[in-house]
C-alpha cells in the first residue's frame, strides 16, 4: 500500500509538468504569430503610404523623376517596384510565416493606394493563411495648394 501512494505522485507530476510545457509552448507560438502579424501590418501601412506618394506624383521610382508623359495621359503608375520593396522589407523578419504574395493597386476612384500581403503561417504541421490589408490616400500633385492659388484667395479676401 505504501508503494502505490508514492508512485501516484510521480505519475501526477509528469502529467502536470507536461501540461505546463505544452501551455508554455502554445504561448510562445502565439507570440510568434502576433509578432509576424504586427510586422506584416506595419509593412503594409508603410508600403501604402510610400505607394500613395509615388502614385500621386507620377514618380519613376528607379530614377526618382516625374514621368510627365504619363501624367499628361493620366495613366496608371507601375506598382511592381512597391511589391518588390515589400518583399525585401519582410525578408528574414518573419518567425513562423512564409510570404506568399504582395499586391499593390490603386482603388477604382484613384484616390486610395491599396496594399494586400498574404502569408502562410506554419504552426507544427498546420498552415494557417493570413491576409493583411492597408490603404492610404493618394497625395496628387495637382490637388495640393499652389502659391499662385493662395495669393488669389488672399486678394479676393482683401477686396
Amino acid at each position: 500500500m505504501r508503494w502505490k501512494g508514492r508512485g501516484s505522485y510521480t505519475v501526477e507530476g509528469t502529467v502536470i509538468i507536461s501540461m505546463i510545457f505544452l501551455a508554455t509552448g502554445m504561448v510562445i507560438l502565439l507570440g510568434f504569430y502576433g509578432h509576424d502579424r504586427a510586422v506584416m501590418q506595419s509593412t503594409a501601412d508603410e508600403l501604402s503610404i510610400y505607394g500613395s506618394l509615388w502614385a500621386g506624383r507620377y514618380m519613376q521610382p528607379e530614377i526618382r523623376e516625374v514621368d510627365y508623359e504619363n501624367m499628361k495621359q493620366n495613366g496608371a503608375a507601375d506598382f511592381s517596384v512597391i511589391e518588390e520593396m515589400g518583399s525585401r522589407m519582410l525578408q528574414g523578419r518573419l518567425f513562423c510565416g512564409e510570404l506568399r504574395s504582395i499586391r499593390a493597386a490603386q482603388s477604382l476612384s484613384g484616390r486610395e493606394m491599396l496594399i494586400e500581403i498574404q502569408t502562410d503561417f506554419q504552426l507544427g504541421k498546420y498552415e494557417i493563411p493570413c491576409t493583411v490589408k492597408a490603404s492610404a490616400l493618394v497625395f496628387r500633385s495637382r490637388d495640393l495648394p499652389r502659391k499662385y492659388d493662395i495669393n488669389q484667395e488672399e486678394q479676393a479676401d482683401e477686396s
